[in-house]
C-alpha cells in the first residue's frame, strides 16, 4: 500500500497523522510540513508577547523528535508541497534547504495547509518593525524585536481576536497603542453593543482606537517611522502589526481542480471528504459544518482544526480497514477571549448571522446582572445574551461580556445549544452557586426566564 500523505504539520495534520498511527501503526504517515516547527499554539502567541506565557517553547505541543521516534510518523519538516495531482494521485515536494525537487504517490492524501494572514497590498509591508502574527516564527519574530528594539509605540491594523489581544501584550509591555480597524466597529462577531463596551475598556486602559479607518501605508528610512491613514493621517510607530484576517490555503486545491467552499477554503462534506474521494481535508484551510446554521462556513478555530484533523485520521483508517466512517459532528463557533478585564465569549446564532442569513424566526432575550454574588468582593457587571427560536423556544445561541469569571458560562450555553433545549429547560437546569462564583440566579437563569416571558 502506498502511505498515507498529510501537507501540514500543525493542528489538524498532526491530529490526522497522530490518530492514524494509534488506529495504525504499521501503516506508513508521511507529513510535509512548510516551517520548522509542528504542532504549535499560535493562539497562545499574543500571551508570549505580553509576558504570560514564560518563553516560546511552552507554546510547542509535539517535538520533531517525538513525532518521528515515539509516534513513529515520518515526519518532514522545511518542505513544501508545490503541486498536486490526483489523477496520478502524486504531489510535488520541495525541500527549503536543498532546494531539491521530488514527487511523491499517496493512498490518501490530507490537505492541512492551514491559514495565512492576509496583507493588504500597500507600501512599506517590507520595513523592519511590520508583522504579521500566524506563524510560530511571526511570535518569535515580534518577539525579538521587542526585546532588542524596545519599540514605544505601536500601531495594529485590525480589531479582531489577535488585533485586540496583541493591543493589551503591548500595552503591558509598556507601549503607547492605536488600534485602527476599517470597519464601523471592532470584534464584529459580537453584537453592536457588545462590541462597544469592548471599546470602552480599551479606551480605559488608553488604548486608542480608530474606526472606520484604513491604513494605506508604512513608511519609514530603513526602518518603520509610522503609518499613513486613507485621510492622509501620520501615526507615529516604531512597531506595527498587520491582523487583517487570515485565508485559507487552498492554491493547491484549487489547480488540482478540488471544489472550494466560502472565502474560497477546501470543501469537505460531513466525513471530511473533498470531491475527490481518496482527498481530506481538514483545518483552517478547510470549511466546516456549522450544525446551528445547517451549512458549511469558514471559521478558522483551533479545536474545531484539531478535531477535523482527528476525524480525518479516523475515517482514512475506517476506510483502509473497511468501516463505516463517521460524520463530522459539526461546530457552533464558540469562542472566548479578553479585552484586559473584560471577558468575551459568543457560540451559534446572534445578531450578525441573524442578518446574514436572514433568520427571521430568531429573537434574543438579553440581562445585565452580576456575574458573583452582589455582596462579595470582585463582583462586576455581566451582559448576556440569549438567542432562541421564537416559534419553538429552542435556545440558538449566546454571547457574554463582563468581569472574571463570566466568558466560560458560554459553554453552558453551547451545551444547551448542541441539545437543543428550549427556553424554559434551560431556566430549570440546577446550576452551581457559591458567592465566589455566581449569585444564586445565574444571569443565563435570569435570560431564559425573560425569553420565556416575550
Amino acid at each position: 500500500m502506498k502511505p498515507v500523505v498529510i501537507i501540514g504539520a500543525v493542528a489538524a495534520g498532526m491530529s490526522a497523522a497522530s490518530e492514524l498511527k494509534r488506529r495504525m501503526p504499521d501503516l506508513q504517515v508521511v507529513v510535509y510540513g512548510r516551517e520548522p516547527y509542528i504542532s504549535y499554539g499560535a493562539c497562545g502567541m499574543p500571551y508570549l508577547l505580553s509576558g504570560e506565557v514564560k518563553g516560546p517553547e511552552r507554546l510547542q505541543v509535539l517535538s520533531v523528535q517525538d513525532a518521528r521516534e515515539k509516534r513513529g510518523i515520518d515526519l518532514y519538516t522545511e518542505h513544501e508541497v508545490t503541486a498536486l495531482d490526483p489523477k496520478k494521485k502524486t504531489i510535488t515536494v520541495h525541500n527549503l534547504v536543498s532546494g531539491q525537487r521530488h514527487d511523491t504517490e499517496y493512498e490518501k492524501l490530507v490537505l492541512a495547509t492551514g491559514a495565512r494572514a492576509f496583507k493588504p497590498p500597500m507600501k512599506g509591508l517590507d520595513l523592519p518593525g511590520v508583522f504579521t502574527l500566524k506563524e510560530f516564527q511571526d511570535g518569535l519574530d515580534v518577539q525579538r524585536f521587542m526585546l532588542g528594539k524596545k519599540p514605544s509605540r505601536a500601531v495594529i491594523l485590525g480589531g479582531g481576536y489577535i488585533g485586540i489581544e496583541t493591543a493589551e501584550a503591548f500595552r503591558q509591555r509598556g507601549m503607547e497603542v492605536t488600534v485602527v480597524e476599517a470597519l464601523p466597529r471592532i470584534l464584529t462577531l459580537l453584537d453592536e453593543d457588545f462590541s462597544a463596551l469592548l471599546e470602552e475598556e480599551l479606551a480605559r486602559q488608553n488604548v486608542k482606537l480608530l474606526t472606520g479607518k484604513k491604513v494605506t501605508s508604512f513608511f519609514g528610512s530603513g526602518k518603520l517611522e509610522g503609518v499613513e491613514l486613507e485621510d492622509g493621517t501620520r501615526l507615529e510607530a516604531d512597531i506595527a502589526l498587520v491582523s487583517a484576517g487570515v485565508l485559507p490555503n487552498s492554491g493547491l486545491a484549487e489547480e488540482a481542480g478540488l471544489n472550494l467552499g466560502e472565502k474560497k477554503a477546501v470543501l469537505v462534506d460531513r466525513f471530511l471528504k473533498t470531491s475527490d474521494p481518496d482527498i481530506y481535508a481538514a483545518g483552517d484551510c478547510a470549511t466546516v459544518y456549522h450544525r446551528g446554521l445547517d451549512r458549511d462556513v469558514f471559521i478558522p478555530l483551533a479545536l474545531g482544526a484539531n478535531r477535523q484533523g482527528r476525524m480525518c485520521g479516523e475515517n482514512i483508517a475506517a476506510e483502509l480497514m473497511g468501516e463505516e466512517p463517521k460524520a463530522f459532528p459539526g461546530i457552533l463557533g464558540t469562542a472566548v477571549s479578553r479585552v484586559f478585564d473584560l471577558e468575551f465569549s459568543k457560540t451559534g446564532i446572534g445578531s450578525v448571522e441573524v442578518e446574514r442569513y436572514g433568520l427571521d424566526t430568531i429573537d434574543v432575550a438579553a440581562v445585565k446582572a452580576k456575574n458573583l454574588a452582589g455582596y462579595f468582593t470582585g463582583t462586576t457587571p455581566m451582559h448576556l445574551k440569549l438567542y432562541y427560536d421564537r416559534d419553538t423556544g429552542v435556545v440558538k445561541g449566546g454571547q457574554i461580556v463582563g468581569g472574571h469569571p463570566s466568558a466560560k458560562r458560554i459553554d453552558t450555553i453551547a451545551v444547551a445549544v448542541a441539545a437543543g433545549m428550549t427556553l424554559e429547560e434551560v431556566y430549570s437546569l440546577d446550576l452551581a452557586y457559591a458567592p465566589p462564583f455566581s449569585p444564586v440566579w445565574d444571569p443565563m437563569l435570569l435570560a431564559a426566564r425573560s425569553g420565556m416571558k416575550k
